[in-house]
């Protein structure tokens, strides 16, 4: 009986190092595999890196710019972020960042399709915390001419067959806090 109460006061100072034993192990793994995904990930852009045309030394002066978004642009990207908080919000994309060119259209990716890709933006684009673009938004001075709501754009159409939605927002007449989800994101 007298050994059963010895087991009895022994146990905490057997079974505590134990389960410490146990957690630091388990976090030693957690660590191991966060850091190979790291590494892939780093190994990755490093890839994507090497494959960037090199500075030459003969770079001019450059200055830094003022504002990346003018006033407009930053009180529109402002009322996106607050009104989708599930989303993020990204400025000033290019087209060819946004959408793959169709399949067999030219040589290499670098052919006509990818050409006109890279010359048009849209303003914002409304992505998943995934970083999957889901709305391309651009910021119009006016309201659009009738011609590009009977007849869609290069641009529109584009992004709707993509499964992009396109929306444009009037600098004038913006949405309310509480109507930007719905103007952006629809019914």
């Amino acid at each position: 009986m007298i050994a059963f109460w010895y087991l009895l006061i022994l146990a905490p100072f057997i079974v505590i190092p134990v389960l410490w034993w146990n957690y630091r192990r388990k976090l030693a793994q957690k660590e191991a595999l966060s850091g190979m995904r790291w590494e892939r990930l780093v190994k990755t852009a490093r890839v994507d890196d090497a494959s960037a045309p090199a500075v030459t030394a003969a770079t001019p002066e450059y200055r830094r710019r003022e504002r990346l978004l003018d006033a407009g642009q930053t009180l529109v990207y402002l009322l996106l972020k607050q009104g989708m908080p599930d989303h993020e919000v990204l400025a000033n994309v290019a087209l060819a960042e946004l959408l793959e060119p169709p399949s067999g259209s030219g040589d290499a990716g670098l052919g006509q399709p990818q050409q006109l890709l890279k010359q048009h933006r849209v303003d914002f684009v409304v992505c998943s915390k995934a970083m999957q673009p889901v709305v391309a938004v651009d910021l119009l001075a006016a309201e659009p001419p009738a011609a590009l709501t009977t007849a869609p754009d290069f641009k529109s159409q584009c992004l709707q067959r993509a499964g992009i939605r396109h929306v444009r927002l009037v600098r004038n007449a913006l949405p309310g806090r509480q109507e930007i989800r719905a103007r952006v994101l629809g019914g």
